[in-house]
């Protein structure tokens, strides 16, 4: 069987799963400049450092994740101490802090295509300290209630959805096109580290109560990024030249997904594993207090979560990526969630969790990989936000469905069922591209 360009270039190092909305360190290129010759050497793995923009750049996401992972986390314990552990209003916390991309996330992407991606982003990353800023307070002062903070999480979703897009494409303009690959396997590796770095800076944090104070930090920490950003100077890539109005501009990311296999499949995975994969992380403090009786376990585990994560993306950067290889992964990630979601035993817990995150990231990595090889430069920004809808989009349909079902028949039954679901789903994704 005949390969396609994309299906060549498989072998390629990983790009970064952006697996929530500022998770934006994608990079990508043209589908018609991927393909190789397979003896060709690797590229050395920090030659994209030997540039100053990508040198801020990565500045700016080391400081502005690690404040994102630290304020995250924070926020789930605050809405479960506001809420007395009501896994319904975690679920609404969930719909609210994502359910801006899936609203927003196309429109921003035609906007990424058409205007600068470095003014977008510093716009977004000042509304994120003005959101952030404006937590600090309430919660400090003991003021904030749980609308405050759906109220707030929208804006901050918002804020998120306009940056996530631009971010995505912003990338592929501060290196040159022979050290996209360095660059794609820094990034991924340096945003799994912040999944670590971040849950442990907050564990004494949610640990004391003191949830106002991870919050400023966020605030400070999207400041200093946003300083780092001012000062990059980038080469912008030519906006597409069209005279059609924005839906149709979004319909044409649609069309050039549909034409660029496999991207539309990527779109489907990414959307499943979204829903009934992803999801449960929303009920892991409840878990953590119902079932394991603790709530200091919580930025621990997320933190180990982070070092399967780091293992994860380290592990793509070998061998060949496939559609095949991705449906096993999603079925590993799932059994691991299943046996995470059955055991009352906290080092079990703990241990599951951490490869949990290391199959979700092996399988979400080769998935960007897949899906930034196939599309074009000039429609990038519109079709990655495709994948952020599919990704971040679907999260709030998945944590509030959740939330709404552990309220209903228990915690865990509820994460059980959607991994055993997850896992068929996976299975069967394997089974179809088994000899393609």
């Amino acid at each position: 069987m005949v390969k396609t360009p994309v299906e060549e270039s498989l072998g390629a190092n990983p790009g970064d799963a952006a697996l929530n909305p500022t998770d934006s360190v994608a990079m990508g290129v043209p589908s018609s400049q991927v393909a190789r010759d397979e003896t060709q050497p690797r590229q050395r793995p920090f030659r994209a450092l030997a540039h100053r923009p990508y040198r801020l750049l990565m500045g700016a996401f080391l400081v502005n994740q690690t404040g994102f992972r630290i304020s995250h986390l924070s926020l789930q314990q605050l809405m479960v101490d506001l809420t007395e552990n009501d896994p319904l209003m975690v679920g609404v916390l969930f719909f609210a802090l994502f359910i801006p991309a899936f609203l927003l996330a196309p429109l921003a992407g035609v906007i990424a295509d058409r205007f600068e991606r470095k003014r977008i982003v510093l716009l977004s990353y000042a509304g994120i300290v003005v959101v952030t800023g404006t937590l600090s307070v309430a919660t400090v002062s003991g003021a904030v209630t749980p609308g405050i903070v759906l109220g707030l999480s929208v804006l901050m979703g918002t804020c998120f959805a306009f940056a996530g897009p631009a971010n995505m494409a912003i990338a592929a303009n501060a290196v040159p096109f022979e050290d996209l690959s360095s660059a794609v396997s820094l990034q991924s590796v340096a945003n799994n580290g912040t999944r670590v770095l971040g849950p442990a800076l907050a564990a004494p944090m949610i640990a004391s109560g003191a949830l106002g104070f991870s919050f400023g930090l966020y605030a400070i920490a999207s400041g200093i990024g946003a300083m780092l950003i001012s000062r990059i100077r980038l080469t912008e890539s030519l906006p597409a030249l069209e005279d059609a109005g924005i839906l149709e501009r979004i319909r044409s990311g649609l069309r050039h997904a549909r034409e660029r296999p496999p991207a539309l499949t990527v779109l489907v995975i990414v959307g499943t594993t979204s829903i009934f994969g992803a999801s449960h992380i929303s009920l892991i403090p409840v878990f953590n207090e119902e079932v394991l009786g603790t709530r200091e376990l919580f930025p621990w585990m997320m933190a180990l979560t982070g070092v399967g994560a780091l293992a994860g993306s380290l592990v793509t950067g070998f061998g060949t990526r496939s559609l095949r290889a991705t449906g096993v992964q999603v079925g590993l990630y799932a059994l691991c969630v299943v046996a995470f979601a059955t055991t009352r035993d906290w080092r079990v817990a703990l241990g599951t969790q951490m490869l949990s995150g290391f199959f979700f990231f092996w399988f979400m990595t080769n998935l960007q990989t897949l899906i930034q090889a196939a599309v074009d430069d000039g429609l990038r920004g519109r079709v990655m936000s495709l994948f952020q809808v599919c990704w971040a989009g679907l999260l709030p349909f998945g944590g509030l469905a959740m939330g709404a079902t552990a309220k209903a028949i228990g915690v865990v039954p509820t994460i059980a069922g959607a991994a055993v679901i997850c896992m068929f789903f996976g299975l069967g994704v394997a089974l179809r591209y088994w000899h393609r």
